[in-house]
């Protein structure tokens, strides 16, 4: 594959991304506690757990370190994490996952954003 398709394909799953922290205003709120403070909120199509994300980076690793290039990495993560939170419930954006990771996984964060090369969540 060429860089430029690399780049192409690299925004194109940064931007699916980018989506899913946008919010609808006209969407209602989940049922359910609120979330305690610093906790990420659920979204309406599931319950966003840190637990659960944290297992779900952890499994990507071997798969992300397989591939050649972090630019090749980022963009397999961006379209996989984007699947997961459909399915999961959405944090409200990169420096939600951020806390939530820092707190319940430190390591697994570390290794991820290494291997995408990128500092922090709110940055992919």
């Amino acid at each position: 594959m060429t860089r430029p398709f690399l780049i192409a394909l690299s925004a194109t799953a940064v931007l699916a991304l980018a989506a899913c922290g946008t919010t609808d205003e006209t969407t209602p709120a989940a049922d359910g506690p609120a979330p305690a403070k610093g906790e990420p909120a659920a979204a309406a199509g599931g319950a966003y757990d840190a637990t659960d994300v944290c297992a779900y980076l952890k499994g990507e690793i071997p798969a992300l370190k397989a591939i050649g290039s972090p630019v090749g990495r980022h963009a397999n993560l961006a379209g996989g994490i984007a699947t997961f939170f459909e399915k999961h419930g959405k944090p409200e954006n990169g420096a939600t996952l951020d806390t939530a990771t820092k707190k319940t996984c430190p390591a697994v964060r570390t290794e991820i954003l290494t291997l995408i090369d990128v500092e922090s969540f709110s940055s992919f």
